[in-house]
């Protein structure tokens, strides 16, 4: 090893994964950044049979389970995009932070919303489990008019 070479920066420079846990994050990676009603076939090369899925609101075991709650997410959403930030891979784990955008017609009059959450993922040659993190009320509490505002008071009287 090299203790003068220079490092490289920034880890989306790697355009190939390198080791199969690397190739399993990109799978999950490329679905979601491509994520729509027409990518949802390909669950099943990422994701085994009996996944668990949680967020906080759901927690799923199946990929049947996986595909019915995507399903309705693709048809209701009219906008979304994924940006992965950072990622820690090690050979049966995985944490990868992100940025969504989304836009829901029933919320904010269909504005783009966007929320930074992370990702949990377990694997072996597939995903087992996978849990997402953000917070509820910047995705979903915070865009009901009532509701936002008194999310929003709620928030600020903590920080202070």
């Amino acid at each position: 090893m090299d203790l003068f070479a220079e490092p490289m920066t920034d880890r989306r420079l790697q355009t190939t994964p390198r080791t199969p846990a690397m190739m399993v994050v990109q799978k999950v990676k490329s679905f979601y950044e491509q994520f729509g009603t027409e990518v949802l076939p390909r669950l099943d090369e990422f994701y085994t049979a009996d996944i668990e899925f949680r967020d906080p609101v759901h927690t799923l075991n199946g990929c049947l389970a996986v595909r019915h709650y995507l399903q309705r997410m693709a048809t209701s959403l009219e906008h979304y995009r994924i940006r992965y930030l950072d990622e820690v891979i090690g050979p049966h784990t995985a944490y990868l932070t992100w940025e969504m955008d989304y836009a829901h017609h029933k919320l904010q009059g269909g504005k783009i919303i966007t929320v930074r959450g992370m990702t949990h993922l377990k694997f072996t040659d597939k995903v087992y489990y996978h849990e997402d993190c953000y917070d509820l009320g910047a995705l979903l509490y915070e865009q009901v008019p009532v509701l936002g505002f008194a999310t929003r008071t709620l928030k600020h009287r903590l920080a202070s």
